[in-house]
């Protein structure tokens, strides 16, 4: 049998964008999609009929996705851009649970209940494009697939298991124990490792932004940032953080 990821663009159904795009694409959106963690595990046949209900949607700079208490049918694929996912206090204060780079995944648990609501905000960071997926389409295919309702099972709860260690960490690190954590976090799932040993995290990180991810005041986490670069274990130049001594990181988390 031939892989259908395999076709050219001519054989394939069309690959619209929403009305904001400039043009027509005829791009592939199976090899996106089993590069996710929610979908790799299944074949390029077996994702070929969500191809009807994909959409390639654009956001420019700053406009969000989706905003805290949205109806949630749509899961989202980030093909180019960033994408950050927050919840605004009552003081005005900002908890980021995410940065998102091309490949990651946000909105999946909408997925699971006919009446979801959004529980934070999705907003662009700058221009982005991302992949959509409709509700009824994934419900269908998980339908004929019970291998995938396991798989998602299995990503539920290490969702669970994140949010556990989030609240563990609140609880019982200190703030340059939560930035070391965050900043290891980050170098494993965005790390561009050199042949020096040093990992680049390559999402542009303020002070304010990294604040909102650790759940501290800006100033604070500018004094743990400063110590680590002090120390010899970080560095920091136009925005970006890389990891020199990971080790050392690791063992102030512990």
């Amino acid at each position: 049998m031939v892989d259908p990821s395999a076709l050219g663009a001519a054989q394939r159904l069309p690959f619209s964008f929403a009305p904001k795009a400039t043009m027509m694409s005829a791009m592939d959106p199976v090899p996106i999609l089993r590069r996710t963690a929610l979908l790799g595990g299944l074949s390029a046949d077996q994702l070929e009929p969500l191809v009807p209900a994909i959409r390639l949607r654009s956001y420019a700079r700053s406009s969000y996705v989706f905003h805290e208490g949205d109806p949630g049918t749509t899961f989202f694929v980030v093909h180019t851009g960033q994408v950050k996912i927050a919840r605004l206090g009552r003081q005005g204060d900002e908890a980021i649970f995410a940065l998102l780079l091309p490949g990651d995944t946000f909105g999946e648990l909408a997925l699971f209940d006919e009446n979801a609501t959004r529980t934070a905000d999705a907003q662009a960071m700058e221009l982005t494009e991302c992949l959509t997926l409709e509700r009824q389409a994934f419900v269908s295919l998980i339908e004929g697939h019970p291998e995938l309702m396991r798989h998602v099972i299995r990503m539920l709860s290490g969702y669970i298991r994140e949010m556990d260690e989030s609240f563990s960490e609140a609880a019982f690190l200190d703030i340059p124990g939560r930035v070391a954590k965050k900043l290891l976090e980050l170098s494993d799932t965005h790390g561009e490792p050199a042949e020096d040993g040093s990992t680049r995290i390559a999402i542009r990180l303020t002070q304010r932004t990294l604040a909102g991810m650790v759940a501290a005041s800006r100033e604070n986490v500018n004094r743990a940032l400063s110590r680590l670069s002090a120390h010899g274990d970080i560095f920091q130049e136009g925005g970006y953080i890389t990891i020199l001594r990971p080790a050392e990181l690791r063992r102030r988390v512990s």
